[in-house]
């Protein structure tokens, strides 16, 4: 999806990249309570309470290096008895972004490397850097992205377990019966 087609984020931040110091400038965003329910539908939660991301970023050159922590505080859906239950997540934040140009060179260099592996695994690889789009990083955006990716796919309440009903005494394998058929007993 282009950018110009793409959703607009209901968590907005963008930070001009000459605006960050070389030795480093501190950040927050914060989601606001109007924002809540627009960002609780995108990321498909029951509810959302709290939203802030304390954010490092420095600067060398071009290139912005970034950490910090996503703190939240929202309500999911349990999958098994579909009741919403408090989650409070503390999320890491580690980032390198580099002009879009550079960014982009840096991934197709890392999918040519993944392309002439076979079998090796490379361990502690680091990523490519983000691009840096238009002199501006949407920090809102990688607060959304990073917050989503540290939901649980699978959200349980604390202390529910699935238990898979119980088959009919006697009963026969769907396998079993096909095979019935086909030799035509």
């Amino acid at each position: 999806m282009t950018p110009e087609h793409a959703p607009a984020s209901p968590l907005r931040h963008p930070i001009r990249v000459e605006a960050i110091r070389l030795r480093g400038t501190e950040t927050t965003v914060r989601a606001e309570p109007e924002q809540f329910a627009a960002i609780a539908r995108l990321l498909g939660l029951a509810s959302l309470e709290s939203l802030e991301a304390r954010y490092l970023l420095s600067r060398n050159g071009d290139r912005v290096k970034l950490e910090g922590r996503i703190a939240a505080q929202l309500h999911r859906t349990c999958v098994v008895t579909l009741d919403p239950f408090p989650v409070e997540l503390d999320v890491p934040v580690k980032l390198d972004f580099a002009p879009e140009q550079e960014a982009e060179v840096a991934g197709r260099r890392a999918e040519r490397d993944d392309a002439e592996i076979d079998i090796e695994v490379l361990l502690n690889e680091d990523d490519p850097p983000e691009p840096i789009l238009d002199g501006v990083i949407d920090l809102g955006s990688v607060t959304l992205e990073f917050l989503a990716l540290a939901l649980d796919p699978y959200p349980r309440k604390p202390g529910v377990d699935f238990e898979a009903p119980a088959g009919e005494a006697g009963a026969e394998s769907p396998f079993a019966a096909l095979a019935k058929l086909k030799r035509g007993d």
